[in-house]
């Protein structure tokens, strides 16, 4: 995706997350990482392709990643590339369906019955909660089962992986660590606002890529721009 415009400056390694690709382990061990699970994790992967300081990019739940390597790795990061992150504030939905015995139920029953999900999207749109993307976007990434499952099974994994934006400000700027923050203008996932504010917290630490788009990042004006502005 990102190779023609950055072969000529970066060594690209892409991850997939746990439940995307082909990367996979042994779920009935480990439900939910832990933070030293996860860093023992990178600890590895980094020894293994020998390399001691590096820029990360995440997207949407990578973003979280991303975020968790500039709190575990700060003194060996340089820069990150974050687009449409996750993590930057807790996601009531995320929270109440991996914390709670009732989000629970609800989306269990929403991987055999999606039209619960989709009755709580109208109800949130009539609401002003969720934009008028957001139907869009669940018939795209919810349309089948193995995808709702899918879904849960990401976020349980990685709802312990999360950090206060005030941490992640020290962390940040005592390390003199640069962010690029991209996010869609319309993005139905990840609310600009977070991110815009998460860019006025940090300062001079980070730019602000406001861009015509919703939350997928990779259409042709989007990978242009970012050629052009970002990398």
């Amino acid at each position: 995706m990102f190779e023609k415009f950055t072969q000529n400056k970066y060594t690209l390694y892409a991850i997939d997350l746990f439940y995307h690709g082909k990367t996979t382990f042994n779920s009935k061990i480990w439900k939910s990482f832990t933070k030293p699970q996860l860093k023992e994790i990178f600890e590895a992967f980094l020894k293994q392709i020998q390399v001691d300081h590096f820029q990360v990019l995440g997207y949407s739940m990578g973003g979280r990643l991303a975020l968790f390597m500039i709190e575990q790795f700060p003194d060996r990061i340089s820069k990150a590339f974050l687009l449409a992150p996750d993590g930057l504030k807790i996601n009531f939905w995320n929270w109440l369906v991996t914390n709670t015995r009732t989000g629970k139920g609800i989306y269990g029953l929403t991987i055999s019955n999606p039209g619960i999900i989709y009755g709580m999207s109208n109800t949130g749109q009539k609401l002003n909660i969720f934009p008028p993307t957001m139907n869009k976007f669940l018939s795209i990434n919810l349309k089948t089962k193995g995808m709702r499952l899918r879904v849960y099974r990401v976020w349980q994994l990685y709802k312990n992986i999360a950090i206060k934006q005030n941490d992640l400000k020290k962390i940040i700027i005592k390390n003199n660590i640069q962010l690029e923050l991209v996010i869609g203008h319309k993005d139905p996932v990840v609310s600009s606002k977070i991110v815009k504010d998460f860019h006025e917290l940090i300062g001079e630490n980070s730019n602000l890529h406001a861009i015509k788009a919703g939350h997928d990042l990779f259409k042709p004006h989007v990978l242009k721009y970012l050629a052009e502005h970002v990398f």
